[in-house]
């Protein structure tokens, strides 16, 4: 947790970001890879009640739920499920949904999301470090199993 180097990893995702929205400013394409954990997190976000997760946090806990996904969909190894699990834990994020959310209910959050396109969800989903694709379409056993 140096302050330089998170200074110097801010202004790198930064930048990124901004290459990435100045290609894609509608959102048509590319730019849909920045929603990485947020079709759960907001999911999250909305079931426990606003206030009760940071925006920032229910995305950590979406993170982990799209990058379990990604993995049992072949997309990434198990190690680097765990390596994200790992550094969000040492940013002091959480990592886990909370229990007491029902299941078809985040589901059904999730159609309300303004990505959802043909009545199909859409997330974005690494697929390795470094690398993420957008994915439509996915069944509904597979994003179940991964909100249990």
């Amino acid at each position: 947790m140096d302050n330089e180097a998170l200074e110097y990893i801010i202004e790198i995702c930064c930048r990124i970001k901004a290459e990435v929205v100045e290609q894609d400013e509608t959102e048509q394409g590319r730019r849909a890879i920045l929603n990485y954990g947020h079709t759960v997190g907001h999911a999250v976000e909305t079931l426990s009640g606003y206030g009760a997760y940071l925006h920032g946090e229910a995305v950590a806990i979406g993170m982990v739920a799209e990058a379990r996904l990604a993995q049992d969909m072949g997309l990434i190894a198990p190690g680097e499920t765990e390596r994200i699990v790992n550094l969000l834990n040492q940013s002091g994020l959480p990592v886990k949904q909370p229990s007491k959310l029902d299941i078809g209910q985040m589901i059904d959050s999730m159609y309300t999301d303004k990505k959802v396109t043909d009545s199909k969800l859409t997330f974005a989903l690494p697929q390795g470090l470094g690398c993420a694709g957008v994915y439509k379409g996915l069944a509904e056993e597979a994003i179940i199993k991964i909100i249990k």
